[in-house]
């Protein structure tokens, strides 16, 4: 019997037990993460009094996705996987004790937050590519997009569940906590990852090679070759930076714009959060029970317009009500857009680049969050929260209309 037929098909990728594994070893780690980023843009606003500060945080944890990303998808398509993430999240469990002492101790300050804040982007950019790669590896191409959503589902209960918690945390005078539990969450996903490896061993080998292997640069020609072969993978691509600089660095600015735009405490701005959260947690179930149905490039284009009509909508929020509405619908959409041009991205690339194509995915869609924060933040501080928002996703509507113009002329 098929893995499909011992599953719902909304649920199909779990009847993997390595992936099975994974995803709550996920699930665990994306709730620390979503709690301790909460927590430390809360921290330098208060620290700081500065959207532009905001901006430089936001910065501080890109920079390394946008230097490292690729190479970290490199790495990932020739080192053992598993063992290469066990080591990468030992590295952020101990950023998250260092950061929480510090809290704890009262001898937290801007350039420390900083300072950290790069050492997780650091893990991050190595994690992210190699942690996708290995989804494939664990579930294969007839049921990962499948995984994807449901991946996509822990990450976004997480991000619903995470900056309520820590808002009530901070509310409750435990800023600490915030931090040391983003290092229980690491710890376990080692644990998760050596029972993996123990299930799958073969996928802790690193890749058999039969000629020898391209260096970096030879690999990255490699890459840059096959999405001139592959133009809707360009095109893709070409939108997730827009987003990378344009739209997700909103997050930097929406302490601010709950404290000083609503009027809001940190509690009601981890609330904020949670409604982002949960639209898209919402959204990325939508996908898991009609990911099947195909159509992923209607899908994708259609969530790429919508996206940054929603952040216009939340620029014009007058209400707490208005606002927790507006980031709702955004989660919601933002889901189903990423999970759909991920899976593209999956599905046209080679074995043997994958890896590589999913680091320039987190390239683009985190590494130039640095670019974004210091514009954003800059731009807020100087022209105000709401015009920044509502200016920048407009710029990025922009650049979604005229690459889905140009796909339309890709030959069929």
């Amino acid at each position: 019997m098929s893995i499909q037929g011992r599953w719902p098909r909304a649920l199909a990728a779990l009847g993997h037990p390595g992936f099975r594994l994974l995803l709550i070893g996920q699930a665990v780690a994306l709730q620390g993460t979503w709690i301790q980023g909460t927590a430390q843009r809360w921290l330098v606003l208060e620290l700081s009094n500065s959207p532009f500060i905001l901006g430089v945080l936001g910065a501080c944890t890109g920079l390394p996705i946008l230097l490292f990303s690729f190479f970290g998808g490199w790495l990932a398509d020739r080192l053992p996987k598993v063992s290469f993430l066990s080591g990468v999240q030992g590295l952020i469990l101990v950023q998250a004790l260092v950061f929480g002492w510090l809290v704890q101790a009262g001898e937290i300050s801007v350039p420390a937050v900083m300072g950290l804040a790069f050492i997780m982007g650091t893990g991050m950019a190595f994690e992210v590519p190699a942690r996708q790669s290995l989804v494939f590896d664990l579930t294969g191409r007839e049921t990962i997009t499948n995984a994807l959503a449901l991946h996509s589902t822990a990450f976004n209960l997480a991000r619903f569940s995470g900056p309520a918690i820590a808002g009530l945390l901070m509310d409750s005078g435990m800023l600490a906590a915030c931090f040391y539990l983003k290092a229980i969450s690491a710890a376990i996903v080692i644990i998760v990852l050596v029972l993996i490896m123990h299930l799958h061993p073969w996928c802790n080998q690193a890749r058999a090679s039969r000629e020898r292997e391209p260096g970096f640069l030879d690999s990255f020609r490699q890459v840059r070759a096959f999405v001139r072969q592959e133009p809707i993978v360009g095109y893709v691509l070409l939108v997730i930076v827009a987003f990378g600089v344009l739209l997700l660095p909103y997050a930097i600015l929406l302490p601010s714009f709950g404290r000083d735009v609503l009027g809001l405490g940190a509690k009601e701005y981890g609330f904020l959060g949670a409604a982002n959260g949960l639209g898209a947690l919402s959204g990325a179930i939508f996908v898991a029970v009609t990911g099947h149905r195909g159509a992923r490039e209607r899908w994708w284009w259609s969530g790429a317009m919508l996206f940054p009509i929603t952040l216009i909508g939340l620029s014009m929020a007058l209400t707490y009500t208005e606002a927790l509405s507006c980031l709702f619908v955004s989660g919601f959409i933002m889901v189903i857009a990423s999970t759909s041009a991920i899976s593209l991205l999956q599905l046209h690339a080679r074995d043997a680049l994958r890896g590589q194509i999913m680091g320039m995915f987190t390239t683009g869609f985190m590494g130039f969050f640095p670019v974004g924060s210091l514009l954003q933040g800059g731009l807020g501080q100087v022209m105000g929260i709401r015009f920044t928002i509502s200016a920048t996703a407009t710029a990025a509507f922009v650049v979604v209309l005229v690459a889905f113009v140009f796909s339309r002329r890709i030959p069929s």
